[in-house]
């Protein structure tokens, strides 16, 4: 059996992703597919896991990822303390009898230790990201991104996530490279890739400009690295007369919650002209990072 088909499994029991602690619960072949340290405390690895686990299972048909994500509590509806819980809302959803919702765990499990060997590796990281959110009209999004490579490389994947209508989110390369391909990589992601206009050296650095035209434009917008990022900056800017009454940071927050009002987060000041301007530095992996209002 595959190392990480046996931590999987182990995984699964009982809460799964939200057992407290985490970090004892998880295998080897785990905390190494999700970069889990022994630094990290425990909703730092929860994220990790999370996030990878969830990237992974985007990658499955339909009835798998339902029941991957069941078995590992993976989404709200999931969160069921018991793994047998978790197994009969999946039967529900898909209709099966629970034999059948047992065996295709399984086949998820099985293919998501497989899609990890094919997983890239980490080929470029961004030093610097600047982007602006301009609201007057049709909503536009600005993102200037200093990358830097880690090997030698003709191309990168940019990734974006919407909460829906990613199908119709509109993105063009204005500077630093031609879109040669576009993927869809689950429900509400999307990836580009970009082909760089001369080959880049490990260690050397270049930058890209990309123009988005969210549809729908939800009133948030965060930057949720899965590589390190030394330096993100944020400017959105309200039309007049229509400026938010108030606006939340979002600094280092589980992607989870950056859109619950059940959380807290600290006001961000709005200026005079209607923009709210912020910078973050050194940002976590995995956690998310920007505005909303």
């Amino acid at each position: 059996m595959h190392p990480l088909t046996t931590d999987l499994k182990a995984l699964r029991r009982g809460r799964a992703v939200h057992t407290t602690p985490l970090p004892p619960r998880l295998g080897p072949a785990l905390r190494a597919l999700c970069a889990v340290t022994d630094n990290d405390d425990d909703v730092t690895a929860r994220d990790k896991v999370i996030t990878t686990l969830t990237e992974l299972a985007g990658r499955l048909p339909d009835d798998l990822r339902l029941c991957f994500t069941a078995a590992f509590a993976l989404s709200e509806q999931t969160r069921q303390p018991f793994y047998a819980d978790r197994l009969t809302w999946a039967g529900t959803e898909l209709k099966r009898e629970s034999r059948t919702i047992r065996r295709r765990v399984d086949e998820g499990i099985t293919s998501v230790a497989q899609l990890a060997t094919t997983r890239p590796r980490q080929s470029w990281h961004t030093d610097e990201l600047h982007a602006v959110v301009s609201l007057a009209g049709t909503p536009e999004v600005f993102e200037f991104r200093r990358v830097i490579a880690d090997t030698d490389l003709t191309e990168i994947t940019l990734g974006w996530s919407t909460k829906t209508g990613v199908e119709d989110l509109a993105i063009a390369v204005v500077h630093g490279g031609t879109l040669v391909e576009r993927t869809r990589k689950s429900r509400n992601r999307v990836a580009a890739t970009v082909r760089l206009p001369a080959p880049l050296r490990a260690g050397q650095p270049h930058t890209i400009s990309v123009r988005l035209h969210p549809d729908p434009m939800h009133p948030l917008y965060v930057c949720t690295p899965h590589t390190p990022c030394t330096t993100f900056s944020l400017r959105v800017v309200f039309p007049p007369p229509r400026f938010p009454t108030h606006a939340l940071l979002l600094d280092g927050v589980l992607p989870a919650e950056v859109d619950d009002d059940l959380t807290s987060h600290p006001p961000i000041p709005i200026d005079a002209t209607g923009q709210i301007a912020t910078t973050f530095t050194n940002l976590t992996p995995h956690l998310s990072y920007g505005v909303r209002w």
